[in-house]
């Protein structure tokens, strides 16, 4: 009632529909984790095994017997491969290639030099058993804990696998030989074959369950940074519809900022807070976020609760979010710097003009050394003061030296010097008494 030949072709019909559903997962999730395209190609080579041993009988038995299992050893190994990248669990595997060569040698000296369908059931028992016991002890116990409860059901399957394995393996010591016609070789064989099969779909979902789970994780995770960074962030950063302008979410910085409430913003729009000070500056940002998907760095002014204005550096990205669009906005309050740039460019324009009024003096000057007049620019030849004068903001008022009274005017100066000399002395007595 068993038919193997029966069995085997549901085994390729279900290897397909299996391979189908990792082929749409790797597609799904192949840009964020690693080892997926493995499993593709594994699943491809158990579909391809399948299908030579389907065609027993019509192919020649290298083909049917030696290249059909060597592939499914080879898909299984590099479904090992591709655990391994999944969970980061890199290693060498010059071991498993040598088991790979080896088994290939077996199987093909097995059917075309000594043909053997009970050697061959072991040597392919003894390959699985190999590969499927290093995957449940990577699934299972190499993988960090934190992990261990997304990969354990499928290290769990792979015990399974070995469990089967180990059966057939001792079914080969303690059990008849089958006939050296796998299609006749009785009903062990056809329930390991249905339990392979079995296992394989229980594969297939525990993978596509582990994949799900670590999605899922990774979501949560993306979620708790987006709600820190969104909550934390110093800006005013909102979530609000684009169609209308509702507004979903607001964090800290927005009430900060605005001076709204959270009971204020509730089912409100930004129309409604008269948040923009000109609309023509909201439509035109709803209408280059409709061109674009994006607006970055456009300075704009706000008016907060109080009336007070403010002006921001207004960046925003469209967000879809259940078939709808919205926009998530962020205002980084620049009011006071904006300030601080205009006093700076009024102190800057003062500080211009006052040295464009100032007259300065450098360089070297050629000057008489008998008359003491100083050559401009021109060549002429002109009276010092009257050279600085013209040069700089300096006024000049005159007076006489002591060295140029003494020399011009030896009376004036002898009287001038005896009577502060007189002054000197009577001030020196007064000071002794």
């Amino acid at each position: 009632m068993l038919d193997i030949r029966t069995i085997v072709f549901s085994n390729f019909l279900t290897s397909i529909v299996c391979m189908l559903v990792i082929f749409f997962l790797w597609r799904q999730t192949h840009k964020r984790f690693a080892g997926t395209g493995f499993w593709v190609v594994n699943f491809s080579f158990q579909i391809a095994a399948m299908f030579l041993i389907v065609l027993r009988g019509s192919i020649p038995d290298w083909a049917s017997m030696v290249l059909a299992n060597t592939l499914a050893l080879a898909g299984a190994l590099l479904g090992y491969m591709g655990l391994e990248r999944f969970v980061e669990k890199k290693t060498s595997q010059i071991h498993n290639y040598i088991l790979l060569a080896a088994f290939a040698c077996m199987h093909a000296y097995f059917t075309l030099f000594k043909p053997s369908l009970s050697v061959r059931n072991l040597n392919l028992s003894i390959g699985l058993i190999i590969i499927f016991f290093q995957c449940a002890l990577l699934l299972i116990y190499r993988v960090e804990p934190a992990m261990r409860r997304l990969t354990k059901g499928v290290g769990m399957v792979f015990v399974a696998y070995c469990i089967v394995s180990i059966v057939r393996i001792a079914e080969f010591f303690i059990g008849p030989h089958p006939a050296a016609d796998f299609f006749q070789s009785g009903k062990f064989n056809a329930l390991i074959m249905i339990s392979y099969q079995i296992l394989f779909i229980l594969l297939t979902y525990a993978l596509a369950l582990m994949l799900n789970k670590r999605l899922l994780d990774e979501v949560k995770v993306q979620e708790a940074k987006f709600s820190k960074a969104f909550h934390s962030s110093p800006y005013a950063i909102a979530l609000t519809r684009l169609s209308d302008g509702k507004i979903v979410e607001v964090n800290e910085g927005f009430v900060n900022i605005t001076g709204y409430n959270y009971e204020d913003l509730s089912g409100k729009t930004t129309i409604d807070l008269h948040l923009w000070d000109k609309q023509e500056d909201r439509l035109a940002v709803v209408n280059e976020l409709a061109r674009t998907g994006k607006v970055y760095g456009k300075e704009l002014q706000f008016r907060k609760k109080s009336g007070e204005m403010v002006t921001g550096l207004f960046s925003a990205e469209i967000v879809p979010i259940s078939e709808q669009k919205y926009v998530l906005s962020s205002i980084n309050d620049i009011t006071e710097r904006k300030r601080a740039e205009e006093d700076r460019e009024k102190l800057i324009s003062e500080l211009k003009e006052a040295l464009h009024r100032v007259k300065t003096l450098s360089g070297m000057l050629p000057i008489c050394s008998s008359c003491k007049n100083i050559r401009d620019d021109k060549g002429y030849w002109t009276q010092i003061e009257a050279y600085i004068r013209d040069h700089s903001e300096a006024e000049f008022t005159h007076g006489i030296c002591p060295e140029c009274m003494k020399k011009l005017y030896p009376d004036v100066f002898d009287n001038d010097f005896k009577e502060k000399r007189l002054s000197l002395d009577h001030e020196g007595k007064e000071s002794a008494g």
